[in-house]
């Protein structure tokens, strides 16, 4: 037992501090499985209930389908980032585990260990040394670009998938080391597609790197991509990527989330605006690349790069490096961290708030790009391959005690300066706990009555989520459209948002469903059909939820605030410019976001303005100004307009992309209380 645990002292060790990392980050009362509370914070709480609606559906196929998270345009467990592997494997202990579970504290700490585990590797098998190794590996698991990620988004915290790529790729003969490969491809594909995509593209340049033009080796890796490929897609079926189309894994993201040529000296991430820095200053980039083109160094980590770069253009130094300027895998993997970098800024390089360069790109590479859009990460590996490089190059240019000694001081630096963001992590004693958002006891009554809850937008993304994720939870809900996915079907989830606004228009609602009222302007456009009803209108905890046959619940404030619920004021002569996320607006059901830019998409069949006027002035003129969008399958805009429900006029838009303005008139005889 004694040589046992001695042989295995390093990764006893390793283990210790992993568990000390996990309740430093997580808190000590939240490593439990049975512990959720902790997780309906922020991007975790998407985690979570994907989780909870998975576990406590049958089982489909493909396996990973999810269709209760996003009811009626769902898709797998995939999309709501929660580590698929560990979802597929504890939904078939069901039976045995509790009601309330979750396994995320449990990967953290299999990325901690991880990430110790494959750093330290790869530098021992450069330097043969365990101390030097065990404390370059401290690098690693203090990264900033890992620690950030950590007790936020548990998908991307798995950066030990990029450190075993690094050590597969720079220890293993790449032609010998197929099962490997095949086997991490597919393992990060059940994690997240954006470690495959990383993982793949090292192993296809290396193994195109190390082609030789002979007819015979070049069908061998036909063959082996093939068979690499086919596996691949395989294992991306079963557990639910293609639940969505192809047209939806594109993102408008690319040449924004993107890697800034100062990224790697910006402390400061955007999110929460927390400086990882106690002596570097902000650099002030744009707040998408500052979220994910958040690569900071860390000063120690700088600091190392630069000594290290004196040494390797010092020629005294020339016999000490002469193995790793002739290693042909690190040769391979310096080109292969350029072309990661070129892909990290993508067609738009920016050196601060100044862009050098912006390539124009043919739509369908651009879209190409698309799928894997939040480009800053692509800059991980490289981050992770020149700290591996600098730390043996140290090792290689000194005698073991020096090296020791150098490596210890930059990481005293690394910490002291890092230490500014990883204080923000270390809650221990302070261990996360939610905000309890729902306090009233109408959502437990509403919950345990009815099981499916609705929002009255249904999207891919909604801003309702962590209000409601721990209710959900807690009380069982069965079905919900209220989700967060990393990507979605867009063409269902509007058909879902047209038969919901055409179901309202009729009057209809399901009658065991809970509707929360997504904004001001929809609850307006409710009341005016509902109002004459029995339907229960319900004011808590700053939120409108809506019931059918519950109209004897509401209480007096329900009443008093439905009853103040008024359209909103739209002055003679006044000019408004209308933003969808303005939520005291003229819109009601039917209109969509532009993008973050001024001004509203219509949506669908129907699209409603409500307002009132002051004075009854007679006849009234509406002028609205807008933007037709035409294409060459579409080229006349065509639509009616409706006052009241009576038709007023037919309208037909041509001009692509340009300014129009059209006039209603609106008889005095069809305003009804000002309406």
């Amino acid at each position: 037992m004694y040589k046992i645990l001695f042989k295995n002292k390093i990764n006893l060790l390793f283990l210790l501090i992993s568990f000390l990392c996990l309740i430093n980050v997580v808190g000590i009362d939240n490593v439990s499985f049975k512990s959720t509370e902790w997780l309906y914070i922020g991007e975790s709480s998407q985690h979570q209930l994907g989780w909870h609606f998975f576990k406590n559906d049958i089982w489909r196929f493909p396996l990973g389908s999810n269709p209760n998270y996003g009811d009626e345009f769902s898709n797998s467990i995939v999309f709501a980032d929660a580590i698929p592997i560990l979802a597929l494997f504890f939904k078939s202990l069901k039976s045995f585990i509790p009601g309330s579970f979750q396994y995320f504290s449990f990967w953290y700490f299999i990325c901690f260990f991880l990430q110790l585990f494959f750093s330290f590797k790869i530098i021992k098998k450069f330097t043969g040394s365990d101390l030097y190794s065990v404390i370059g590996s401290f690098f690693f698991l203090i990264s900033p670009i890992f620690i950030y990620r950590v007790d936020e988004h548990v998908a991307l915290a798995s950066q030990w998938l990029l450190l075993f790529t690094l050590y597969l790729g720079l220890t293993q003969k790449i032609d010998k080391a197929k099962l490997p490969w095949i086997l991490l491809i597919i393992l990060s594909s059940l994690i997240n597609l954006y470690f495959t995509a990383m993982v793949g593209a090292v192993y296809s340049l290396l193994r195109i790197f190390n082609l030789k033009f002979e007819k015979e080796i070049f069908f061998k890796l036909i063959k082996d991509f093939f068979i690499m490929s086919l596996l691949l897609l395989l294992s991306l079926y079963v557990v639910g990527y293609f639940e969505i189309r192809v047209a939806d894994s594109l993102s408008a993201a690319f040449g924004k989330y993107k890697l800034n040529l100062l990224s790697i000296f910006d402390p400061v991430n955007s999110i929460f605006n927390i400086s990882w820095s106690w002596f570097l200053p902000d650099i002030k980039l744009s707040r998408s690349e500052e979220i994910e083109g958040f690569n900071y160094f860390g000063l120690g980590q700088i600091l190392m790069f630069l000594f290290v770069f004196t040494l390797f253009l010092n020629k005294n130094n020339k016999t000490n490096l002469f193995s790793i300027k002739n290693n042909k895998e690190i040769k391979a993997f310096i080109l292969i961290s350029f072309l990661f970098t070129l892909w990290a800024l993508s067609n738009k390089i920016s050196f601060g708030t100044y862009t050098l360069v912006e390539i124009p790109l043919n739509k369908y590479i651009f879209g190409a790009f698309s799928m894997f859009a939040t480009t800053g990460r692509m800059f991980w590996i490289v981050n992770y391959f020149l700290l591996i490089l600098s730390i043996i190059i140290i090792y290689k240019c000194f005698k073991k005690k020096t090296s020791l000694l150098i490596i210890a001081l930059f990481l005293i630096i690394q910490v002291a300066d890092t230490s500014a963001g990883l204080k923000d992590k270390i809650k221990s004693f302070t261990p996360s706990k939610r905000t309890i958002f729902l306090k009233d006891q109408i959502w437990g009554d509403l919950f345990t009555k009815y099981k499916i809850v609705k929002t009255t937008y249904p999207v891919g993304w909604s801003r309702l989520l962590n209000s409601f994720a721990y209710s959900m939870e807690y009380y069982n809900i069965e079905k919900t459209n209220i989700v967060n996915l990393g990507r979605s079907n867009r063409k269902a989830s509007s058909e879902t948002r047209y038969y919901l606004y055409d179901n309202f228009k009729k009057k209809k609602l399901a009658s065991d469903t809970v509707y929360i009222v997504d904004n001001l302007g929809h609850m307006r456009h409710l009341k005016h059909i509902f109002k004459n009803e029995n339907v229960g209108f319900f004011y808590r905890d700053n939120v409108w939820a809506m019931v059918m046959n519950e109209k004897e619940r509401m209480n007096d404030n329900d009443k008093k605030i439905f009853n103040a619920v008024k359209l909103k004021l739209l002055k003679i002569n006044d000019v408004q410019n209308l933003n969808f996320k303005d939520k005291d607006n003229y819109y009601g059901f039917g209109w969509s976001h532009n993008l973050g830019k001024p001004g509203v998409w219509s949506e669908g069949p129907i699209s409603t303005l409500l307002f009132r006027t002051d004075n009854t002035y007679g006849d009234l003129k509406l002028e609205i100004s807008c933007r037709p969008y035409i294409t060459k399958k579409n080229n006349i805009l065509e639509f009616d307009i409706y006052v009241n429900n009576s038709l007023n006029k037919n309208m037909k838009l041509t001009n692509k992309n340009q300014d129009e303005t059209f006039e209603i008139l609106i008889k005095e005889k069809l305003i009804e209380n000002n309406e």
